[in-house]
């Protein structure tokens, strides 16, 4: 397995999946800052939970549709995927290694969103105000790992389909249907609304980026472990049915 993800390392190596661990944290960072500032020293003070919100409700499914769409277009430009099913490599141990080195970019970019609020945290005293900043830490490292499955899932779809739709697809359900669902009893059952809500106890923010008034019923933790459980699970789920449908290439 270390060959397979050696072989994606350096694959990767000098490309825009590369740059996207910084870029795509860093512009989540400005712009959560930027429409902080303009609401006043209010708003101000929320500037770290506000990035942790803007993460979620957005460009973290962007950064999982764009790493994936990316790493199979890489395969796609060259001779889709002609070479590797004419190597004489396991497959399923290959679309696995592509699961693995995703989620280590996916990783890596969820340390450096916690780099950038703890940055955040030193620019703007006060920030965060409603919570502990070992709080937010917690909040992304959850976050990361109630939106596992879309890694898997992105992967399949980026191959079936291209980037294009893979990003606007990924994106809009999470922007939509996350954000509707998440602050519902329903938020269980649609798996675009399990990362947003883990972070409302720990950043006491709204999915709609509005503090939370105390004692309201979404500050309760008892919805973590939950959606851990169901994130987990599926993630296992959609990596069994991509490599199984990446091993099928060999019969194309």
């Amino acid at each position: 397995m270390y060959l397979y993800l050696k072989s994606e390392m350096i694959k990767t190596k000098r490309t825009m999946i590369r740059k996207m661990l910084l870029v795509i944290p860093l512009i989540c960072s400005i712009l959560a800052l930027g429409f902080n500032f303009l609401g006043g020293p209010e708003i101000v003070r929320l500037s770290a939970e506000t990035i942790i919100n803007h993460w979620g409700i957005l460009w973290l499914s962007v950064f999982v549709a764009l790493s994936t769409g990316l790493l199979n277009n890489l395969e796609k430009k060259s001779t889709n995927f002609k070479t590797i099913i004419g190597l004489p490599i396991d497959l399923q141990k290959k679309e696995i290694s592509r699961v693995l080195f995703t989620t280590g970019l996916m990783g890596l970019g969820s340390l450096l969103l916690i780099i950038f609020i703890i940055l955040t945290s030193l620019l703007v005293k006060t920030s965060p105000y409603l919570v502990s900043l070992s709080s937010c830490i917690l909040a992304v490292i959850l976050m990361f790992i109630a939106s596992l499955w879309q890694i898997p899932f992105c992967l399949w779809l980026s191959r079936k389909t291209n980037l294009f739709i893979t990003l606007l697809l990924n994106s809009m359900l999470n922007l939509n249907l996350g954000s509707v669902f998440a602050p519902t009893g329903d938020w269980w059952f649609v798996p675009y609304s399990w990362h947003l809500r883990v972070q409302m106890p720990l950043t006491k923010l709204h999915s709609n980026g509005i503090p939370l008034p105390q004692n309201d019923e979404l500050l309760s933790y008892s919805v973590i472990p939950t959606a851990l459980v169901l994130s987990l699970t599926f993630f296992f789920i959609l990596t069994l049915i991509t490599v199984r449908s990446f091993n099928k290439l060999e019969v194309k």
